[in-house]
């Protein structure tokens, strides 16, 4: 895999899944990426406008693994075109033990991350996950489905459950964060059907 890549953002990344399996990630402000509905099983890009394909996902990636296990190099063909699509500046930051929202206090063996709020990050990501400004607060099920499903959660992803979710979706077409099933319990009915789920949670849950 690629080493000593350089964060630069608006630089396309060529991603390697699984042998035959490549697709597309651009680097947004660190440490953040996206992900297009985009593969190859060569991992060899031309003539590829960003701005005509759809967004799989932005997420916050562990850079350091990602670049290690599944970078596998930066994309230099001119031929391919960034996407100018703005910044996603909503994002959900789940509540932990210490929160007061937590929805988990009083339960035995409760998931440490449950429940959560939309957090407005800046056109820019002008502000930290710590100190962007609170849009709705406690966002619970079934009136806030729509948010729930649409916006991403703040955790990190590292190489091992990005790679599984982005393999699910060229697979299944199914494009989801397995973690929201514990942060937002109720919200998808098709847990047992979907088992495995990905290593985005612990053995146990999966």
């Amino acid at each position: 895999m690629a080493k000593g890549i350089i964060w630069k953002s608006g630089d396309l990344l060529n991603i390697r899944l699984r042998d035959g399996l490549f697709t597309i990630a651009q680097m947004l402000t660190s440490p953040i990426m996206r992900f297009y509905d985009i593969s190859s099983n060569d991992g060899q890009w031309e003539h590829v406008d960003l701005n005509q394909v759809t967004p799989l996902c932005r997420v916050m990636v562990a850079s350091r693994l990602i670049n290690k296990y599944l970078v596998h190099e930066k994309i230099k063909n001119k031929t391919l075109i960034p996407s100018h699509m703005p910044f996603e500046r909503y994002w959900i930051k789940t509540y932990s033990l210490l929160d007061k929202f937590y929805p988990g206090r009083n339960c035995k063996n409760s998931f440490p991350f449950m429940g959560g709020k939309l957090i407005d990050l800046g056109p820019n990501e002008d502000f930290s996950v710590t100190e962007a400004p609170i849009i709705k607060e406690n966002l619970q099920l079934p009136q806030d489905r729509e948010i729930i499903e649409k916006y991403e959660l703040t955790p990190m992803w590292s190489h091992e459950d990005l790679g599984a979710r982005l393999i699910r979706y060229f697979d299944t077409g199914i494009n989801r964060d397995d973690l929201k099933f514990e942060v937002f319990p109720g919200l998808w009915d098709d847990r047992e059907k979907l088992r495995p789920l990905t290593c985005r949670l612990p053995i146990p849950l999966r």
